[in-house]
């Protein structure tokens, strides 16, 4: 059984809309390749199908804000697939097809200048399906048939240009997304096993009593989400994957992609791995998880920094950048699980700061991609003083790095400093002294996210224009639009953060093993307080020190002088070691596959030709005086056999024919002895009473036959 229903408690309302949020995507997406030849539109129908995905999406609140929405499909590939959707999934499908309308709207701009517009919409389309389903499905089992569509529909987006550096890019990216998809089909398999259900949904109580196996499990599923939430050290694809697809991929898979790894984390450390009963022992088990996770989250948001420090190209920076960002999300999912009943807080800044995270790093791609479009050029050298032909777009990504670098009053700031009390939290929970310093590399890596994004937005907007660059094209009015709808969606997520706490995150806690008393805090809390203003500020600070440090030797470390990148890089010294040792391993192996079927086969052939002629010389000399000689030994014997038969067979014939003549003769003895009329005389009566006795015999049967028949017995 994959999926289990829910208390009856809870309302639940049977509707299509979530079968049709992914099917409709898809079904567009072979529209749009009949639309191939009709440019104009296809790019409108691309964009009013994503529309119509965000519009179904919202007629979804009514339902789901009364109870949840649920949806079957039994019969589907003989296991069923499974819908069923919670305020938190509503919210994760509401900004990611809300965003993937503003990217798709912002490439029908721009379509006709690209290679391939056609298969780029369809395989967008594809993804947006794909990703949809991932938080609108009841179980794993179907949660994982729709990641896995994500991943493999994505992966024709990344090698969109084709490239050799694209083409090399897609295939670690689609390697790593398989081995993902193992880790994750092989999670659900043990678990499968152990509960007898797949279903999202509290199940400790049940995988406790398994010893092991739920730590197996879990770093099962970490690996799988992980790998495509790029948690240190499974991050290696992204990087190269962000600087070689189109800025319209990077702005989805930072939005949709990225956050569907890191929904897959939430519901598994903080829903499968808790127990219903807030009162259980078992809740250890979820803290320690928790404790893993917080320091997961914490190397990959420093790690993700410190490289996107020395970036000289605009988006290997902005990929450093998710995976610090990711960090944060990461590191708050630890904080929850690590908090446990009480963990309201931890949860609130994670889903606070994925949908932040979703709308100003979109933005930024965005942007990047129209300056790209112009320039032909993101290297920081070749670039400078765009504010002057870009204004609108300048002043929209001001608005997106403040809001990364969490400003007050910018959403960022709310979610950061949610994310901060979850820490502190934490650390007060148990006064643990390596979550003290936890807190302080957070506040750390927020001062150096303040100073990369100040790099990045110095280097290219203000300062003088390159001159190289010459007379570039004005800003369009459909960019100017889209990208004052994200810098406002950032502004109303940072002006208004009670808002957004009551009427978004307060409602998404529902389901989750929280503490009423816990949500009711953060409903309560004022993100505004002076400490938190002046934790930013210390943050702000340090970020300001760190660039005007490194500002002075261009970002380099010396010596030699070579980016840092390259010495704490996991890919330089874990991966391309371990890929080496693999490459001679598998050389060396089919080197010696190679070695034994030479040998024992192509080089046999003459071993193998005297074999066959042996065996002919057998089949014509030896087989045919074989045979002749079974043949003459067995006439032999059957002329033995039948000689010996038939003189019995006359023996026997000669004894009856003088046996019937002395009867005979002893008969005719008999009749005309005088002596022997009275015995005959006998014989005859005592035949013929025989037979009368046989008579009777048969008339007493008869008619007892008759008797039984007559009387129905």
């Amino acid at each position: 059984m994959f999926y289990a229903a829910p208390a009856a408690t809870v309302v639940q309302t049977v509707s299509p809309l979530p079968f049709l949020i992914v099917t409709i995507p898809m079904l567009g997406a072979i529209a749009c390749a009949v639309l191939n030849r009709r440019a104009a539109l296809r790019n409108f129908f691309a964009t009013v199908v994503a529309f119509s995905v965000f519009v179904m999406a919202l007629s979804l609140y009514p339902l789901v804000s009364q109870g949840t929405v649920i949806y079957h499909l039994s019969a589907f590939i003989g296991l069923g697939l499974f819908f069923r959707v919670d305020f938190t999934g509503l919210v994760f499908t509401l900004f990611v097809s809300f965003i993937w309308f503003l990217v798709m709207l912002n490439y029908s701009g721009f379509a006709h200048t690209e290679s391939a517009p056609t298969r780029f919409q369809v395989f967008m389309l594809l993804t947006l399906g794909g990703c949809l389903g991932v938080f609108l499905t009841a179980d794993f089992f179907s949660l994982f048939l729709f990641f896995e569509a994500m991943t493999v529909c994505s992966y024709v987006l990344v090698i969109q240009d084709q490239t050799e550096e694209a083409l090399a890019a897609g295939r670690k990216y689609l390697f790593m997304g398989i081995f993902g998809g193992l880790c994750l089909l092989s999670a659900m398999l043990v678990l499968l096993n152990l509960t007898g259900s797949l279903a999202i949904a509290p199940g400790l109580e049940k995988l406790a009593v398994s010893g092991g196996n739920a730590y197996l499990i879990a770093l099962l599923f970490f690996i799988g989400f992980g790998m495509k939430a790029a948690a240190v050290p499974l991050h290696v694809w992204m990087p190269r994957a962000y600087e070689f697809a189109p800025c319209s991929v990077n702005a989805i898979s930072s939005a949709a992609m990225l956050k569907a790894g890191a929904y897959g984390l939430l519901r598994v450390c903080n829903l499968l791995f808790a127990p219903a009963d807030p009162h259980w022992a078992l809740w250890a088990f979820t803290e320690n998880l928790g404790y893993v996770v917080i320091w997961a989250g914490l190397l990959t948001m420093a790690t993700g920094a410190v490289l996107a420090l020395f970036q000289v190209n605009a988006k290997r920076l902005l990929a450093f950048s998710s995976i610090s960002q990711m960090g944060y999300i990461i590191t708050g999912i630890g904080a929850a699980a690590y908090l446990g009943h009480h963990g309201a807080m931890g949860f609130a800044g994670v889903t606070y700061h994925i949908i932040n995270h979703a709308f100003f790093k979109a933005a930024m791609f965005l942007m990047i991609g129209s300056i790209y479009l112009r320039t032909g050029d993101l290297n920081f050298s070749r670039l400078g003083g765009l504010a002057r032909s870009f204004p609108v777009t300048t002043a929209a990504f001001l608005v997106a790095c403040l809001a990364i670098s969490g400003f007050p009053g910018f959403n960022g700031y709310a979610s950061k400093t949610l994310l901060h009390h979850a820490i502190v939290e934490a650390f007060e929970h148990h006064q643990v002294m390596s979550l003290w310093a936890a807190e302080k590399i957070f506040v750390l890596a927020s001062g150096l996210t303040f100073c990369y994004i100040l790099k990045l937005f110095t280097a290219m907007f203000l300062g003088e224009p390159h001159p190289g660059n010459g007379e570039l094209a004005a800003e369009t009015g459909l960019e100017r639009f889209v990208f004052g709808t994200f810098a406002a969606v950032v502004l109303i997520g940072g002006l208004f953060p009670q808002n957004v706490i009551k009427h978004l995150i307060i409602p998404m806690t529902v389901g989750f093993p929280y503490d009423p008393y816990a949500v009711k805090y953060v409903a309560k809390t004022n993100v505004f307080a002076l400490p938190d203003l002046w934790g930013i500020a210390t943050s702000l600070f340090i970020g300001g020190i760190v660039y005007s440090t490194l500002r002075r030797s261009d970002f380099k470390v010396t010596p030699p002088n070579l980016p840092l990148p390259r010495l704490v890089g996991i890919e330089d010294w874990l991966y391309q070691p371990v890929l080496t040792i693999l490459l001679f391993a598998y050389a060396a192996v089919g080197r010696l596959v190679e070695t034994v079927v030479e040998g024992g086969i192509v080089g046999s052939i003459r071993p193998s030709t005297s074999a066959a002629m042996s065996v002919r010389v057998i089949e014509r000399r030896l087989l045919p005086w074989a045979g002749e000689s079974v043949q003459k030994k067995a006439a032999r014997w059957r002329d033995r056999s039948h000689n010996f038969v038939v003189q019995k067979v006359k023996w026997a014939q000669s004894s009856i024919r003088s046996l019937e003549l002395s009867v005979f003769t002893t008969m005719i003895k008999l009749d005309y002895n005088p002596r022997g009329e009275q015995l005959y005389r006998r014989l005859t009566l005592m035949n013929l009473d025989l037979c009368i006795f046989i008579v009777l015999i048969m008339l007493v049967i008869a008619m007892s036959i008759w008797l039984i028949r007559m009387t129905g017995l």
